[in-house]
């Protein structure tokens, strides 16, 4: 089961990847690197492209979160329960 968010997120890169981010006080080391890809969404309206990793964090949660190119931010999108 998964839970769709989307807030905002610190994230902290390594040789330009992730490796850890903050969310909601706790911050979480990037145990491993799942997946990547790129979303360029609905691109005819104007949506930006988006960079999401799939990661597992050293606490052994799942997390998908993303680098919005356009405004330069990270957002969590998913957790895995």
């Amino acid at each position: 089961m998964s839970r769709v968010l989307e807030c905002p997120v610190k994230v902290r890169l390594k040789e330009g990847k992730p490796a850890g981010f903050g969310w909601r006080g706790t911050y979480y080391p990037i145990q491993r690197i799942l997946d990547c890809w790129k979303d360029a969404g609905c691109w005819w309206e104007g949506e930006n492209t988006k960079i999401f990793y799939r990661v597992i964090a050293v606490q052994g949660s799942i997390f998908e979160i993303y680098l919005d190119t356009r405004q330069d931010a990270w957002f969590i999108y998913k957790i895995y329960d």
